[in-house]
């Protein structure tokens, strides 16, 4: 059976108020899809226990039945320094602001991915969560150096009222470790795949990069 390691943040604080974490559908949708194609799903977060969830994202009172199995996993993630990476076939990262903050710069977070890479499994992560990939040494080279990717862009944080408190742009951070970025138009649903990464542009994305990172799961 596949077997998906799901790594969210732990960061829930912006000035020191509570008020970014998870971007909750960029964690449902993804689990959802990889809930239906079979797969057993592992949450963790670098500290484990509950992981913050935006609450401008929070899920209504009336979605909440639909979506209790997801809202449980992120109330009660594994610590990294329990995860054994040879026992799962892939990792994927959500987004939400809190990423910036923590898996940006977490040094288990980044053995973790080299880890999946050299045994070529495939890496996924969709908006902000692309901030794990970052600083990711393989060999001689960072895993994004001269790879096709997208993530949330100059555009979709030139209408984001938290942008301001970000410690980074997350496209110029890519580029800057000599990634391709692609992006596309505010809210476009867009999806990259290069070989076994596989990354997605925004929240409207998340369940077509899970899909994306199923597709390189059966082909590898």
């Amino acid at each position: 059976m596949t077997r998906i390691l799901m790594v969210v943040t732990n960061h829930g604080m912006i000035d020191g108020i509570p008020g970014t974490g998870v971007w909750f559908t960029e964690f449902s949708e993804p689990f959802e899809v990889f809930s239906e194609a079979g797969a057993t799903i592992v949450v963790a977060s670098p500290s484990g226990g509950p992981a913050p969830v935006d609450p401008r994202g929070y899920p209504s009172a009336s979605e909440i039945v639909r979506v209790r199995d997801a809202l449980e996993r992120l109330n009660a993630t594994r610590p990294l320094t329990e995860i054994d990476p040879h026992g799962f076939d892939g990792i994927f990262f959500p987004g939400g602001h809190g990423p910036m903050f923590d898996l940006a710069t977490d040094p288990m977070t980044k053995s973790l991915i080299a880890n999946f890479w050299t045994e070529r499994k495939p890496v996924g992560a969709v908006c902000h969560g692309p901030a794990a990939l970052l600083n990711v040494q393989i060999a001689a080279r960072t895993l994004l150096a001269g790879r096709k990717v997208t993530g949330f862009t100059h555009g979709e944080d030139a209408q984001d009222p938290l942008f301001a408190h970000m410690p980074f742009s997350l496209q110029e951070r890519m580029m800057e470790e000599g990634a391709q970025f692609i992006e596309k138009a505010p809210k476009t649903v867009h999806t990259e795949i290069d070989g076994l990464l596989v990354t997605g542009q925004n929240p409207a994305s998340a369940a077509a990069t899970a899909q994306g990172f199923l597709t390189v799961l059966q082909e590898r």
